[in-house]
């Protein structure tokens, strides 16, 4: 039970789908129980309080402007364009032609003017919603009125919920976001704990730790996120972002290190050496137990670095030999890696302490460099916009048509459908999963709905017409087809209390209608300015293999250059980001149906790619100076320039431009392992050289993986000749 309540505590980070969720469904709540009241005493119709729902839905969910002014403007925007959208629907539902141009006026404009903003899809957004609900009750001129004191209730409630009762602040978010982070730590840890405490390797255990650490890592890309644009010396005075993101990247690498090295630990059976499993449980454990943003908690952390001075201490005493050279690295890993938690602790600790000494001042917020990564540059040919623009037009067009030939008395249904499909999906593989969720959501959720309404009236309705808003939008960024399901079920009640009952016909017709869209939105992406998902994957391929050669690029220069302005930290986490932007991208070409065994090929290789970058920084020497020799800068840069080649020739294979060439490292990893042995070196000095040897490790694994990579793809080797 306490598990499962740490679980669900953790599980939404800052909180922000909570919070959604909950402005979404108190919005709705209070703008139709405030419209019904308005409605009952002075004789209106019940339609006046359901679009004051909708309303108030819809002035927090569209509303994504940057700033919180900008978002207030917005929101009352919204009030004047469905007012005009309402007036104009109305006045057009006489001529039939008209409003279904109109419409289709709309559709463009939402997609076509995303280009100058969020703010213009928003006011369009709302005016295609208010539109379609005219039409679909079939609102004559006279119930105007009523429904403009709709659009003031709902966007006063929108209002005040958004930026008053439940107003959005960034360092309750980032504070939150902190909390679930450690709160999934110490999950995490807990079960590595339960894992070497019990002699048998348990594959069940280990799996489950797998998991958890996956979703560490997704709530660390998400408080990176947050360190992007909150100050942490906000809520902990003293603290800078790269402080942070330094300790947050620290603690994701020592549980991606504890995954396989407890695995491949249990496997060598040595942690059946009982002071080996003594000391490492007490490492992991006082690591557990230190709450690093607690400065009256100090003590801790030096039971931790005691802990870890006790581990590092038995390792000496260990001689490498045939039955430990298997296991023993994989400690010494941990240990390593252990170390640059604590040390990070201490100093976010130490900042702490020296904050609340000089009165609480807090370090000036670290801004990223905006205008740095600004792209001015033109793009070649029509913008994506324009081309979703059209996209739209034209498969809103043929819905229309469809709407009015299958279903006259519900012509819009199929629109709606094919416009919310097209709606950020950039490729065409991304339109084919949306389409498929939102059938198989639609199709469920009516069936659920009908039955469901057969059974209750009245207020029971109304309640469970709440719960569905709340479900649907809590569980949107989880799954679209399970917010698909809630939605579905919501309409199936809402046509149950506006039509005075619900039958089998009209939900078959809701189902058949979203076939329907969401197939023609599909074939039209398809067959109209398509954008292929492979396109789409080669790009974001290219993309992190830049980044990539530039990561590694500044850490070989560590060799030579004694400062750099570089944070070697807070780049792998992008690159970590940049990776799940691929994964995200090339999804529809493994999943489900449509798998394919190559681009998982290519996916798992990159991942390890990314695993090994990660260790480059992760594991190697931070605060004691790099001492390298004439030979070794000369080797380390022809290393560095060969890397960066062969990176450069992977892109251009994944891009198809021809035959490349990539070169085999493992002459020069020889010769720097046999550098000690060419002179006579110093104990001194062949310990220096080891730990340089350490730090490159990674680079050879880097390496492997993109020489492997390559000539999958099929680039060659290059002669040395």
């Amino acid at each position: 039970m306490r598990y499962w309540m740490y679980r669900l505590l953790a599980s939404d980070p800052g909180r922000k789908r909570l919070r959604t969720a909950s402005k979404v469904t108190l919005s709705v709540i209070s703008s139709v129980v405030v419209m019904l009241i308005i409605v009952l005493s002075a004789g209106g119709q019940i339609t006046a309080a359901i679009f004051a729902g909708v309303v108030g839905m819809m002035g927090i969910l569209v509303v994504n402007d940057d700033t919180e002014k900008e978002q207030k403007l917005t929101t009352v925007l919204l009030a004047a364009s469905s007012a005009c959208s309402l007036a104009t629907g109305s006045w057009l539902s006489k001529w039939g032609i008209a409003a279904d141009l109109f419409l289709l006026l709309v559709v463009f404009l939402a997609l076509y003017l995303q280009r100058f903003g969020s703010r213009y899809f928003s006011i369009c957004m709302i005016a295609f919603m208010s539109f379609y609900f005219v039409m679909l009750l079939k609102v004559t001129f006279a119930q105007v009125p009523w429904l403009f004191a709709s659009i003031a209730t709902g966007i006063l409630f929108a209002y005040f919920y958004n930026f008053i009762l439940i107003k959005d602040k960034p360092e309750e978010v980032l504070k939150r976001s902190m909390g679930s982070f450690h709160i999934q730590a110490n999950l995490t840890l807990n079960i590595v704990i339960d894992i070497v405490r019990d002699i048998k390797l348990d594959k069940q255990r280990l799996a489950n730790l797998d998991r958890n650490v996956k979703k560490l890592g997704d709530y660390a890309r998400v408080v990176s996120n947050e360190l992007g644009s909150t100050d942490p010396g906000g809520i902990w005075p003293g603290l800078s972002t790269s402080q942070l993101r330094l300790y947050i990247f620290d603690t994701a690498m020592l549980m991606e290190t504890l995954s396989p090295s407890i695995r491949r630990l249990k496997e060598h059976r040595a942690l059946e050496n009982h002071s080996i499993r003594s000391s490492l449980l007490l490492v992991i454990q006082s690591i557990r137990e230190a709450e690093v943003l607690n400065r009256e908690q100090v003590h801790y952390l030096e039971n931790a670095a005691a802990s870890l001075q006790s581990l590092r201490q038995l390792l000496r005493t260990l001689k490498l030999d045939k039955r430990n050279e298997e296991w023993l690295y994989l400690i010494r890993r941990i240990e390593s890696i252990a170390n640059h938690i604590i040390d990070g602790a201490f100093g976010l600790q130490q900042s702490l302490q020296r904050t609340s000494s000089d009165g609480g001042t807090s370090d000036p917020l670290e801004k990223e460099d905006t205008e740095e990564d600004a792209k001015n540059e033109e793009e070649e040919g029509m913008r994506p916009t324009t081309k979703k623009a059209i996209q739209a037009l034209i498969a809103g067009g043929l819905s229309i048509v469809l709407g009015h030939i299958y279903s006259p008395a519900h012509q819009y249904w199929i629109l709606l459908s094919c416009f919310v499909v097209l709606l950020g999906t950039e490729t065409v593989g991304r339109t084919l999963v949306k389409a498929v969720q939102r059938s198989v959501g639609t199709f469920l959720g009516a069936i659920a709905g009908f039955i469901i309404a057969l059974y209750l009236t009245g207020i029971q309705d109304i309640i469970l017409l709440f719960i569905c808003v709340f479900l649907a939008f809590y569980l949107l960024p989880i799954s679209y087809t399970l917010m698909m399901f809630w939605i579905t079920m919501l309409l199936a009640l809402m046509y149950d209390i506006l039509l005075g009952g619900i039958n089998e016909q009209l939900m078959a017709a809701r189902v058949i209608d979203t076939v329907a869209g969401v197939g023609l939105g599909f074939a039209v992406s398809a067959l109209v300015y398509p954008q292929r998902t492979r396109d789409k994957v080669t790009t974001s391929t290219v993309e992190y293999l830049n980044s990539l050669k530039e990561y590694v690029d500044n850490y070989i220069d560590r060799f030579r250059e004694k400062h750099s302005a570089f944070n070697l930290a807070d780049h792998a986490l992008e690159l970590d980001q940049l990776l799940q932007t691929l994964i995200d991208d090339a999804s529809p070409l493994y999943r489900g149906w449509f798998g394919r065994s190559g681009i998982q090929q290519q996916l798992t290789v990159l991942t390890a790619i990314n695993f090994y970058a990660k260790h480059l920084v992760a594991s190697s020497t931070r605060k004691s100076q790099l001492n390298t020799d004439e030979k070794f800068e000369e080797l380390i840069n022809h290393v560095q320039l060969s890397l960066t080649d062969n990176i450069e020739a992977l892109s251009a294979v994944i891009r198809g431009e021809g035959q490349a060439q990539i070169v085999n490292l493992e002459e020069e990893r020889r010769q720097l392992e046999r550098l000690p042995e060419e002179s006579e070196s110093s104990e001194h000095e062949m310990l220096n050289h080891l730990r340089l040897l350490h730090n490159v490790h990674y680079i050879w694994r880097i390496n492997e993986s993109i020489v492997y990579l390559a000539r999958q793809l099929g680039a060659e080797p290059k002669s040395k000749g």
